[in-house]
């Protein structure tokens, strides 16, 4: 867990196979202004794995708990996404701001897609995480050499039963219910080369009532650092 910085809280939260580390990028500069919380999502890094997105969420406010935090915002990519939805909506007077990045509220909507998913989701239980190493960075979602280099070191560190858990519980999750709960204002990012989001996320913005909708240019998947430059301007400008 990254920790650093005075200020209002603002919790960074990764995606599925990666760690706390996705906001090196971010960490320097957003805590010259906010106090800064990056931990590592269940079954990342040391930090052991739950089974759901739910689980997730409550293992993160458990965190902030401990430190006497009651107010924070939230910024959250991919499945880090998912869990910053399902925190906003479901403690709303604790959240200020919400910033999801290439994310969406459920990647199935209906049950066939997600016992299709839970079915297709048990190779990860037997391919060992380095073989996804070989991948061209594209393919995991990497436009730029530096997210392509981080994301291939993280996933690397992975074990197998930690990558099936995690992938699992994103591709069951559904937090539909939970955005017309949201109160806190809403910036919903995309990347622009990584259009396969772009509809869902859009439906997401329209079903929360304080929301943007912001298509990050020159990035996919991994959209800070893909795009860092536009990524903190427009963050920082949005929480301010």
């Amino acid at each position: 867990m990254f920790e650093q910085g005075d200020g209002p809280v603002l919790v960074l939260l990764h995606g599925a196979g990666v760690d706390a580390a996705l906001w090196k990028p971010q960490i320097d500069l957003f805590s010259k202004q906010y106090h800064v919380i990056a931990p590592n999502l269940p079954g990342h890094g040391r930090s052991a794995p739950v089974q759901s997105v739910e689980e997730m969420a409550d293992v993160v406010r458990a965190v902030l708990q401990e430190k006497g935090i009651a107010q924070y915002a939230i910024v959250g990519l991919s499945l880090g996404g998912m869990v910053a939805i399902e925190m906003a909506g479901r403690w709303p007077d604790e959240v200020s701001h919400l910033v999801t990045v290439e994310s969406v509220a459920t990647v199935f909507e209906g049950a066939f897609g997600k016992e299709l998913a839970g079915w297709a989701m048990l190779l990860f239980k037997v391919l060992p995480p380095s073989l996804f190493t070989a991948l061209p960075a594209s393919a995991m979602g990497a436009k730029s050499q530096d997210a392509g280099k981080y994301v291939q070191d993280a996933i690397a560190k992975m074990t197998a039963k930690n990558n099936y858990t995690v992938m699992h519980a994103a591709s069951q999750y559904d937090g539909r219910e939970r955005l017309p709960n949201i109160t806190a204002k809403t910036l919903i990012m995309v990347g622009a080369l990584n259009r396969k989001t772009h509809k869902r996320a859009r439906k997401m913005a329209n079903a929360i009532s304080k929301s943007e909708f912001l298509v990050i240019p020159a990035a996919s998947h991994i959209a800070n650092r893909d795009a860092p430059d536009f990524f903190n301007a427009s963050v920082l400008s949005f929480l301010s």
